[in-house]
C-alpha cells in the first residue's frame, strides 16, 4: 500500500490529537472533589457531561458511544483505505449482529442495546440478520452468518448465536489483517485472540465449568489447540504462554502480574488490563512511523482506550465506589 495515501488524514489526526485527553487530565478527574467539578472539567472535552448526567450510568454510556461513534463517522469518512478502520469498528458490528440474532430468536425488540458504529448502516445490518442475505457484506460474511442461524435452529440454544457470533467475528478480523501486508496489523489480531481463548477459559474454570463447556468456546484460530489453552490455565503455567505473547520488544514491567500467573491469581479482569496493555505498547513501537494507516490505527486505539478509561472512571463515581481501584485498572493514555 502506498503510505504517502494517508498524508492528508495523518496531518488532520496531528491537530485531532489535541482534543486527546492527558494523563495529567485525568489525575484532574480522579482528584475532583465532587461531580460539579468534574462536570465543569468535562465541558471542555469531547465528553461534555452535567452534574446530573454523572449520577446516570445510561446517560454516561450514551455520552461516550455517542463521541466515538463520531470518530469512527470522521475516520470513514477521510480514510483513503476503510480496511483499517473496519478492522477497529468490526466488533461494535458483531456485538450488533449478536444483538440482531437473540432479538430475530426471541422475538423481541432489543433495539436500544444497538450501537452506531461501522461502515454500514445499522438498517443494512439488520436486514442481513433478517434475510440472511446482502449485497453491502461480504459472501463468506453472510455465509458464516446463515450456519450460525442453521445450527441454532437445529438446537434452539441462544448459546449457539452468542459463540457463534463471537468465533466468526475472530474469522473475519483475520481475513482483513491479510489484506495489509504489515506484520503489526497481524500480531494485533493475533494476541487478541490469544487473550480471548486464555479469559474464556479462566472464565469457565472460576464458574467450575466442564472441559467439554470451554472447548465449544474456543477460538481455533489461537497459537495452541484449544485443549492446550485449558491445561494452561488449570496447571498454573501461564507464563510460558505469556512470554510467547509477550516479546520482549514490549518495553513495560509487568513482573507484578507475571507473578500473579505463577500464584495462579490472576484474574480475569487482571488478563483484560494486561490485552489492552500489550496491544498499546504493539502499536506505541509505531509511533515514529508518521506515515501509512498505522498513524491512524495509533489514533483509534487512543480513542478506544480513553472511552474505556472514563467509562471505568466515571462508573465509579456514579457509583460512589473508591478509586484507588481505579487507578490500577487504568488503561495506558494516548502520547504518554
Amino acid at each position: 500500500m502506498d503510505s504517502t495515501l494517508f498524508s492528508q488524514i495523518n496531518t488532520t489526526i496531528a491537530v485531532k490529537e489535541n482534543s486527546l485527553l492527558t494523563e495529567e487530565f485525568f489525575q484532574k478527574l480522579l482528584q475532583a472533589e465532587d461531580r460539579e467539578v468534574l462536570a465543569l472539567l468535562l465541558q471542555s472535552t469531547p465528553y461534555p457531561l452535567s452534574a446530573e448526567d454523572l449520577e446516570d450510568l445510561d446517560a454516561i454510556e450514551q455520552v461516550l458511544i455517542k463521541t466515538l461513534a463520531a470518530e469512527y463517522q470522521w475516520a470513514f469518512e477521510e480514510t483513503p483505505d476503510k480496511t483499517i478502520v473496519s478492522m477497529f469498528s468490526l466488533r461494535y458490528v458483531y456485538h450488533n449482529i449478536k444483538v440482531l440474532f437473540k432479538a430475530k430468536a426471541s422475538k423481541q425488540d432489543f433495539s436500544q442495546l444497538l450501537l452506531p458504529i461501522g461502515e454500514q448502516p445499522l438498517e443494512a445490518l439488520s436486514h442481513l440478520v433478517s434475510t440472511l442475505h446482502s449485497e453491502f457484506f461480504p459472501n463468506f460474511m453472510v455465509e458464516e452468518l446463515r450456519d450460525i442461524w442453521s445450527e441454532y435452529e437445529d438446537y434452539r440454544d441462544i448459546r449457539v448465536l452468542e459463540v457463534g457470533t463471537d468465533l466468526a467475528y475472530f474469522k473475519h478480523l483475520k481475513k482483513m489483517a491479510e489484506q495489509f501486508d504489515s506484520s503489526v496489523f497481524s500480531q494485533a489480531v493475533q494476541l487478541m485472540i490469544e487473550f480471548y481463548n486464555v479469559i474464556t477459559v479462566k472464565r469457565a474454570l472460576d464458574q467450575k465449568k466442564p472441559q467439554s463447556f470451554m472447548l465449544q468456546l474456543l477460538s481455533e484460530d489461537g497459537d495452541l489447540a484449544p485443549k492446550d489453552y485449558i491445561t494452561l490455565v488449570e496447571n498454573q503455567e501461564l507464563t510460558v504462554w505469556f512470554n510467547q505473547v509477550n516479546p520482549d520488544g514490549f518495553k513495560v514491567d509487568l513482573k507484578d502480574y507475571e507473578e500473579k500467573m505463577r500464584q495462579g491469581s490472576i484474574t480475569a479482569v487482571d488478563l483484560e488490563y494486561l490485552y489492552d496493555v500489550l496491544q498499546f505498547n504493539l502499536l506505541e513501537q509505531t509511533r515514529f512511523e508518521i506515515q501509512g494507516p498505522l498513524v491512524l490505527a495509533r489514533y483509534l486505539l487512543g480513542r478506544e482506550l480513553e472511552v474505556k478509561n472514563l467509562r471505568l472512571l466515571l462508573s465509579a463515581i456514579c457509583n460512589d465506589l473508591p478509586l484507588e481501584a481505579v487507578k490500577e485498572r487504568m488503561r495506558p493514555v494516548y502520547g504518554q
